[in-house]
């Protein structure tokens, strides 16, 4: 699970692990303050200077972080905290007051896009090397579009997946496409169980429909946010799916 948070706000038992993604140690921060800090997961020096200039929009800005996650060394550190957001509770750091305009943001997203590719093709990409919690029968996802009431994507929502039965909580968060997809834990003896799925104030609940005799079939369904209206639309669900794996 990986969150993110400003640097100089107070360490919290929810953090875990604390990791910094600047370039530069922040000003009156202490090391015992840091658990781990990742400085190639930091914006560039020049691209920050020219936007905390006005020489570059957030949009080129974000644009040019995306990219320099793909070159080396910051693509090995991206791997690094993607394991670690696997194993337990990360929490990235940095200075920057307002995290929607912030690579600290941009990094959760992408840790969290990377970890729902993931879980959803390994069993296509290495069928024999499979654990089973990483199995169909093991996983029950929810996707779909969050979009405002004339059609246009909303990204960067937050949604939740929360099983009744336990209260257990799923996250995800739209991308530029207005797309989430929300990979929740649930087995054999889960068909029927009720999730309740939630975009901001707007929610429906959906009961998990499934056959559990058959251990090879993706589980799930598609969920839309359009306004103010939510809509299941299940039978969605497989080409969806399709269409995002292929991405």
């Amino acid at each position: 699970m990986l969150k993110a948070k400003r640097v100089y706000e107070p360490r919290a038992s929810t953090d875990g692990t604390r990791v910094l993604v600047m370039r530069l140690w922040p000003r009156g921060i202490k090391k015992a303050h840091v658990d781990l800090w990742l400085k190639d997961l930091g914006a560039e020096l020049g691209n920050l200077r020219a936007y905390n200039a006005g020489r570059v929009s957030w949009p080129e800005m974000r644009r040019r972080y995306l990219a320099g996650l793909k070159r080396e060394p910051a693509a090995t550190a991206l791997k690094r905290l993607k394991s670690m957001a696997g194993r337990g509770r990360v929490t990235v750091l940095c200075s920057c007051p307002d995290e929607t305009q912030c690579h600290r943001g941009v990094l959760r997203k992408v840790v969290r896009a990377l970890a729902a590719v993931t879980v959803l093709s390994t069993l296509a990409c290495a069928p024999a090397e499979v654990s089973a919690e990483h199995e169909a029968q093991y996983r029950y996802t929810v996707l779909g579009y969050v979009t405002d009431a004339s059609g246009r994507p909303r990204p960067g929502v937050g949604l939740e997946v929360t099983r009744q039965k336990t209260g257990f909580a799923y996250q995800g968060e739209t991308d530029a496409s207005g797309l989430y997809v929300i990979v929740t834990r649930l087995a054999d003896e889960s068909r029927g169980e009720r999730l309740l799925v939630r975009a901001g104030p707007a929610s429906l609940w959906v009961t998990a429909r499934f056959q559990p005799a058959d251990h090879a079939a993706e589980r799930g369904t598609r969920v839309d946010f359009t306004g103010d209206k939510v809509v299941e639309q299940a039978g969605l669900f497989q080409a969806t799916l399709t269409r995002f794996l292929a991405r």
